[in-house]
């Protein structure tokens, strides 16, 4: 089970960032029109399966680059 969770965890919290900033983008850009809901559910659905493999394949990246900065900081 555990080997699961460093797949699992990135998608669920990329599921809800992607649909907060998809819905907060699409609101700036078109405002609250007719088709809004469409146009949020579109950029959702291309943004999240990119957001998700970023996480995934970047988080070892992400986690060298973090310790680097603790190391020079404290």
């Amino acid at each position: 089970m555990e080997r699961y969770a460093k797949y699992v965890g990135p998608i669920v919290m990329t599921f809800m960032v992607v649909f907060f900033v998809t819905g907060f983008i699409t609101w700036l850009n078109v405002g609250v029109v007719d088709d809004f809901v469409m146009r949020w559910v579109r950029g959702w659905l291309f943004g999240w399966p990119i957001a998700a493999l970023a996480v995934i394949t970047l988080t070892p990246f992400g986690n060298t680059i973090t310790k680097f900065i603790i190391r020079k900081l404290f």
